[in-house]
């Protein structure tokens, strides 16, 4: 191993221990299903990415026009390396796992395709996520593996009143079907959510939204009930 190896090998772990091991109080702490694992050295930074489904659309005579949407998944990303014990660094606040066996569990929680708690102590996070991306390498030759993950939030939809008002049957431990929705609700639930949408199916433009405002004596742009919104006409 060079003498410049030697001495950026130095560099980065005292970048660590300055930035991430450094945090007593500061740890990352992943779980699934009854399995925890803290990393063993802390990260010196997150990225936590947040965004909405708004857009932006052209209105005739009033140019354009923000239309608000739902929130986005939370996407969160940090990188870090995972310790040969044998080295016996002084910044290691986690678990004493080999860097072979860290690798061997994230990948499994990944391939089980099942969410994974992340909670970053003393900070906003704690986020039920799935695993988007794990990528590890190791350099220098010095046995830790360096490691960047990739989360995405994990919105758990199988619950007793999501999509479904009826609860779980106790004795069967199944939840009632609802009805088929019909053809006809199908073809109101693709064609139109608001008045904007009904001008670009009507004219293929959303600007036109005002012609059938005025000819339906539209207050509004959103119209929630969907047998009102089937009925409008266009002039």
């Amino acid at each position: 191993m060079s003498f410049m190896t030697n001495i950026g090998r130095l560099l980065n772990l005292a970048a660590f221990a300055l930035n991430g091991g450094g945090e007593a109080h500061r740890q990352f702490i992943l779980s699934s299903d009854s399995e925890k694992f803290i990393l063993p050295v802390t990260p010196s930074k997150y990225t936590v990415k947040t965004g909405q489904g708004n857009k932006v659309v052209a209105v005739e005579q009033l140019g354009e026009a923000l239309v608000f949407g739902l929130p986005r998944a939370v996407e969160i990303s940090f990188e870090g390396f995972f310790p040969d014990p044998e080295h016996d660094y002084p910044f290691v606040v986690g678990d004493s796992r080999t860097p072979a066996e860290c690798v061997a569990l994230l990948t499994k929680w990944k391939e089980a395709r099942k969410p994974v708690r992340v909670i970053i102590t003393d900070s906003p996070v704690n986020l039920l996520v799935g695993i988007m991306r794990f990528d590890y390498k190791e350099k220098d030759g010095t046995r830790d593996i360096y490691f960047t993950l990739e989360l995405t939030e994990f919105k758990d939809l199988n619950t007793p009143f999501a999509n479904n008002p009826k609860q779980i049957d106790e004795a069967t431990g199944l939840r009632d079907r609802t009805a088929d929705p019909s053809e006809e609700t199908r073809n109101k639930l693709k064609k139109a959510s608001d008045v904007l949408d009904k001008a670009r199916h009507a004219y293929g433009q959303y600007n036109k939204w005002r012609r059938i405002a005025e000819n339906n004596n539209l207050k509004d742009l959103a119209i929630n009930n969907l047998d009102k919104l089937k009925k409008l006409s266009k002039p």
